[in-house]
């Protein structure tokens, strides 16, 4: 008797597994990426949100230039203590005037 139970049991868990799985590959099959390192031209892996990398794309726009590695630490720097947005962008052009006067 309790050999039938268990095996109602794993019989029951194995169609559990198999729906899930189903549920959990149709949802991964909109978000699939191709390459990893690249999502819409831009940088993956630093935990940046949409409006940093779009204050990153002013960035250069006002510099007209890449960021030195200066720029990008202070910049970097700036996201690790949680800016992002306009905020972000303010104060990076203020710490980047800070030290151009220093």
């Amino acid at each position: 008797m309790e050999l039938i139970v268990y095996g109602i049991g794993i019989v029951i868990l194995l169609a559990l597994f198999i729906f899930m799985f189903i549920l959990g590959y149709k949802e991964s099959l909109k978000y699939k990426v191709e390459n990893p390192f690249v999502l819409e031209n831009h940088m993956i892996g630093e935990g940046w949100e949409t409006d940093t990398f779009v204050e990153y794309e002013k960035i250069i726009d006002i510099l007209g230039r890449e960021p030195s590695e200066d720029e990008m630490r202070v910049f970097l720097g700036l996201v690790e203590e949680g800016y992002h947005g306009e905020t972000l962008l303010r104060k990076f052009l203020e710490k980047i005037k800070r030290e151009e006067h220093h």
